[in-house]
């Protein structure tokens, strides 16, 4: 089966951590996915292209996008040089790390998260929203996780 959007022309990639918990990097997909729309314009929001599934009744069951959503997989030291490299070039982009994981205590996350810097904790995982060549040279020497 091919992909529903052949015409697309932006993609997601999140890039996870294979070394960190599997519990740890499900959150941060899941938050990183959340924050990139977040992050996002509304010109970005439309390339996006979300659309609703419905069921029989009509109603509302999600909205997906058809553009294309990558899940990589590679090393603490790999996604902070990724992570760093989209921030330089303005490229939508998010990161997901140790000090963010909810402990119970939200605002020690908060604390940790402004007072370590990122080389000194886990990143569980980046995210990345935007063009297709711009993203793919970016994400080409990881592998798909599996």
């Amino acid at each position: 089966m091919g992909s529903v959007n052949t015409g697309a022309t932006h993609k997601f990639v999140i890039v996870l951590n294979e070394k960190s918990p599997v519990g740890k990097i499900l959150s941060a997909t899941g938050q990183l996915g959340m924050s990139l729309l977040n992050k996002s314009t509304h010109e970005q929001q439309k390339n996006m292209n979300f659309t609703p599934l419905l069921n029989p009744n009509g109603e509302s069951l999600i909205s997906v996008s058809t553009c294309s959503f990558v899940v990589l997989k590679g090393t603490n030291n790999q996604l902070l040089t990724l992570y760093t490299k989209t921030c330089e070039l303005g490229i939508l982009s998010a990161v997901f790390t140790s000090t963010m994981s909810f402990n119970g205590i939200e605002e020690d996350l908060i604390i940790k998260t402004a007072n370590i810097p990122l080389n000194d904790v886990e990143l569980y995982g980046v995210g990345l929203f935007g063009q297709i060549e711009e993203i793919v040279p970016l994400t080409k020497k990881f592998s798909v996780f599996k």
